[in-house]
């Protein structure tokens, strides 16, 4: 009995290995098709929300940056890089408390996060896990299921991820997240408007809400079935083309 524990424990752990091989593949392929290498040295500018953001790689270095005005017309730039994060304000670095400093640098990451998606679902504290392919629209779809490590995962290593790739061409086409800040929530999001940016595909998306208990790999069939409610659309505009 003993023996046959063991060797049942064997062949799951085998699974997940095989899974996360599989996993990983597909999202390879994924960030190949989106802007592959050309993601390492990428240098792009955008508007999104009334916000400026810029984005610098540099073969592992980064730098993101926001910049806009508030209330007051005091001109805000945040910059998150390797270092960490700092604000300046009209020019003055502001001395932030560590409870505000760490929610500036999670919204700046998080707009440039999405917006280079799938660059980034393949880092070192990710785990990554094929599940069943799914049928969206009459397309097949792989479907990626991503949760991060405690450590090196982040201030929201909780939030869990599902992205749909295109078994074709390995675009990605829809995803979904649950995440636990502010309340928490589960969005679901359809991309649009596919265009490439200095050799690299970026999209808009139409983003959808789901109820909190909603389980991320059963939104396509809610999606499909008009049971979502359309909450915004992330849209990006960027000044060059190519």
């Amino acid at each position: 009995m003993k023996n046959l524990s063991v060797f049942i424990l064997s062949l799951f752990i085998l699974s997940c290995n095989s899974q996360e091989k599989d996993a990983d593949k597909i999202i390879k392929k994924a960030i190949e098709f989106h802007g592959g290498t050309t993601y390492n040295t990428l240098e792009v500018d955008y508007d999104f929300r009334d916000k400026g953001y810029s984005l610098l790689h540099q073969n592992g270095k980064f730098i993101y940056k926001r910049i806009f005005r508030d209330s007051l017309e005091n001109q805000i730039e945040d910059v998150l890089n390797n270092e960490g994060f700092y604000r300046k304000i009209n020019g003055v670095k502001a001395d932030l408390n560590p409870k505000d400093s760490a929610a500036y640098a999670n919204s700046v990451n998080s707009v440039h996060y999405f917006a280079t998606l799938p660059y980034g679902i393949d880092g070192e504290a990710v785990i990554s896990e094929k599940l069943s392919n799914t049928v969206i629209k009459g397309q097949e779809y792989y479907t990626i299921q991503i949760t991060f490590q405690q450590e090196g995962g982040g201030t929201d290593f909780e939030d869990k991820f599902v992205y749909w790739f295109n078994t074709e061409n390995y675009s990605l086409d829809y995803m979904a997240y649950s995440y636990h800040t502010e309340g928490g929530g589960v969005r679901f999001r359809e991309a649009y408007n596919a265009r490439k940016i200095k050799g690299v595909i970026f999209q808009d998306y139409n983003n959808y809400e789901a109820d909190k208990d909603a389980t991320l790999s059963n939104l396509p069939e809610k999606y499909e079935a008009g049971q979502l409610k359309l909450l915004s659309k992330i849209e990006l505009q960027f000044n060059t083309e190519n």
